[in-house]
């Protein structure tokens, strides 16, 4: 399902990878997302350098621009932005937007983008959140510069509008990590029990988190995932088999590791 775009992530990253050997460590990670335009204007990249340098901070080494891709070189990281004629697989972003309850005309407007700006971020595997951070400040830059309507993350299934991702993001300046841009937090009902779920916490080398058959409502499961992730995040803090985490009530609650019910592979079950 997500091929198409992932395809499109490789083709570019590929065809940058030489400029970003240089400063990359061996033992490497790539963040990618999309930033979906409702244009075919070109990308003015002159004036999204600028933007990226002066209005999001981001301390740049170097920069090199060919045609519709833009490499910029920080220390420890590459940051590469192409900008793709065509819009991304449209099967799959209407599936994210079916999926995207934070973006509730996410149906109507993600789906007739006509272009889009691929972003990659390649950096050390040490420091994923880092490489995020990176993403996130490049992205919202080039939303505030192009006439777009959103971004998707591939990885994580994640799709969001516009105005939330450019306020998360801006949310930075606080410390304040962007976890909805990151990771995906699934919930629904099923014979009057809740079950909530995380998607994308291995990208931070954390397993996802997963509540299943909750008596509590699903707002109430889902504040539980989304604290613990945010505190695992912006703490620095590992979430494994047998980590205790507490909810806001002052329950503490053992995390285990076993078979995903709803995803694949392990998650950590949160008895909740």
């Amino acid at each position: 399902m997500r091929l198409p775009v992932l395809f499109a992530t490789l083709f570019f990253f590929f065809s940058a990878f030489a400029h970003a050997q240089k400063t990359t460590p061996t033992d490497s990670k790539v963040v990618s997302g999309i930033v979906l335009l409702n244009d075919k204007t070109p990308v003015n990249f002159p004036a999204l350098l600028q933007a990226i340098k002066k209005d999001w901070g981001v301390r740049l080494d170097s920069s090199n621009q060919s045609g519709r891709t833009l490499v910029l070189y920080t220390t420890g990281a590459t940051i590469m932005l192409a900008n793709v004629d065509y819009p991304a697989a449209p099967a799959e972003i209407r599936s994210a937007a079916e999926g995207a309850w934070m973006w509730r005309s996410a149906r109507e407007e993600a789906p007739g983008h006509q272009t889009q700006v691929v972003i990659s971020v390649i950096g050390s595997n040490n420091r994923p959140v880092q490489l995020y951070k990176l993403f996130t400040q490049a992205a919202a830059a080039t939303l505030e510069n192009t006439r777009a309507c959103g971004v998707y993350m591939p990885a994580q299934y994640v799709l969001q509008s516009k105005d939330f991702f450019l306020q998360a993001a801006h949310n930075l300046d606080q410390n304040v990590l962007p976890v909805y841009c990151w990771v995906y937090f699934g919930m629904f009902q099923d014979s009057g029990a809740t079950n909530a779920y995380t998607f994308g916490m291995t990208e931070f080398g954390i397993p996802d988190l997963e509540i299943v058959k909750s008596r509590h409502s699903m707002q109430e499961a889902h504040a539980v995932l989304y604290d613990a992730a945010k505190d695992a995040l912006q703490n620095g803090k590992s979430l494994h088999d047998g980590t205790v985490i507490e909810t806001l009530e002052g329950e503490k609650i053992t995390l285990k590791l076993s078979k995903s019910v709803y995803l694949e592979g392990q998650t950590l079950k949160v008895a909740y």
